[in-house]
């Protein structure tokens, strides 16, 4: 396996994350364009359905601009992939072509054909691909890099596998670890941005189970590498419900234990996923997925009638508007409140109160700035981040199903505001303050 050439460096200003492109004179492949320049990108999977050409209209892009994304991305044949571009026109949307189960050919069409257009935003490779498939994708990748070097191509990587061996090595190989495996992305990739999903909320035998340990496993593995390798990195957030190895269910199957999957996101599940990837420095919230999709058919050797049965989403199959379209552009709306917050800015500190996780530091008083800090058994993550000259601490709750009621009491609290997503800041008094199930406060130093 050939070594790749090297790939675009992304100036760093500060220790992590400030996304500055730039051009390098020993770098074939540089300038890079940011796939939204001066924006967190907020990206939304499947804008329409595959092969439905009756979805793809200018009102549905400019429905999606509304519910607060920048960006969305289609995986789809070239027709449907230029009537994209031509709704998307007027919009205000970038679009992310996805390469899916094209090839070198297919995609060095694309690539010429699109590279010049102002609505493109970059390339995805190739999905969670499996280790096996790398080499050939190494080759493809470069080429996309070659043909076009102003935009980004990326690569969202699978990390959850569960106790899976064997399923875990379909995917990482014989690296044997998650660290080891991202040291060979690297290697072979240099991957100009980290990506990555993980679904931490699912419902099981009737009840939401939360996994936060993995959660936080998974954000502090490419926080790290993303410090490491000056690059910035994405996540995921789940807003598609649904069923897996199953027949025909409606949502009622999640709450009685008949089916097993992913409930209806709350707001506060989607402010949890949002928000705590922001407080560790994200630079990318990725949505899986607007458009409510078709089922998908049966596993090899199983006996249920589909893999998963999507039962809504932003946009459910008949093109309508749900609960969950609102609660998305609730958040979306916050995160676009406090982009100059979060995008560039450098991550100096992330702790976690009451209950820490593999790689995670655990909050002492060295912290700083706090004189009291008292949270429930859940705790909180803390973050302390700066950007342009300024200084913000961030706390988000650790629980995305309940509130939580902390104490705090800062050092100085003359020189603290508290700001709100409406843009106003307002002065720190009460020292007891109850996060909201997946809540946050976000905090301005003077």
């Amino acid at each position: 396996m050939k070594l790749p050439h090297i790939l675009n460096t992304l100036i760093i200003a500060g220790s992590l994350l400030t996304p500055t492109f730039t051009a390098d004179a020993t770098n074939p492949y540089s300038p890079l364009e940011a796939p939204t320049p001066g924006r967190i990108t907020i990206l939304a999977k499947t804008p329409f359905n595959s092969g439905k050409t009756s979805e793809i209209t200018e009102a549905r892009f400019k429905e999606a601009a509304e519910c607060g994304f920048n960006a969305v991305s289609i995986a789809d044949s070239d027709d449907c992939i230029a009537r994209g571009f031509r709704a998307a026109a007027g919009s205000g949307l970038k679009i992310v072509i996805c390469q899916g189960s094209k090839g070198m050919q297919e995609m060095s069409q694309l690539v010429n054909m699109y590279k010049d257009n102002p609505l493109l935003a970059g390339y995805e490779m190739r999905d969670e691909p499996k280790f096996s498939y790398l080499p050939e994708l190494k080759d493809i990748y470069e080429k996309v890099r070659e043909l076009d070097p102003k935009h980004m191509a990326y690569i969202n990587l699978a990390v959850d596998f569960g106790t899976n061996e064997e399923l875990k090595k379909k995917y990482i190989g014989e690296t044997g670890s998650h660290n080891k495996y991202l040291k060979l992305i690297q290697k072979m990739f240099h991957p100009v941005v980290w990506s990555y999903d993980f679904y931490p909320i699912a419902s099981r035998q009737g009840k939401t189970i939360v996994n936060v340990t993995d959660f936080f496993k998974y954000m502090q593995l490419f926080h790290d590498e993303a410090k490491t390798t000056e690059r910035p990195f994405w996540t995921y957030s789940m807003c598609m419900p649904y069923a897996y190895n199953c027949g025909d269910v409606t949502p009622a199957a999640l709450t009685d234990g008949t089916a097993n999957g992913r409930l209806v996101p709350t707001e506060g599940e989607l402010r949890f996923e949002a928000f705590s990837s922001l407080a560790y420095g994200a630079q990318g919230i990725v949505y899986w997925a607007y458009t409510q999709r078709p089922p998908q058919g049966p596993l090899t050797g199983t006996t249920a009638k589909y893999s998963e049965y999507y039962l809504s989403a932003p946009i459910d199959i008949d093109g309508n508007k749900t609960e969950i379209w609102y609660s998305v552009r609730n958040v979306n709306n916050e995160i676009r409140a406090f982009n100059d917050v979060f995008y560039g800015c450098k991550v100096i500190d992330v702790v976690h109160t009451s209950k820490t996780y593999p790689g995670t530091k655990a909050y002492t008083p060295e912290f700083g700035y706090f004189k009291t800090l008292e949270t429930g058994t859940e705790g909180v993550l803390v973050s302390h981040l700066h950007n342009k000259g300024k200084d913000y601490i961030m706390i988000v709750n650790h629980d995305p199903l309940h509130p939580q009621t902390i104490q705090i009491e800062f050092q100085n609290p003359r020189k603290i505001t508290e700001m709100l997503p409406t843009g106003k800041r307002k002065p720190v008094t009460s020292k007891t303050r109850t996060l909201s199930p997946g809540g946050y406060i976000l905090y301005r130093l003077k």
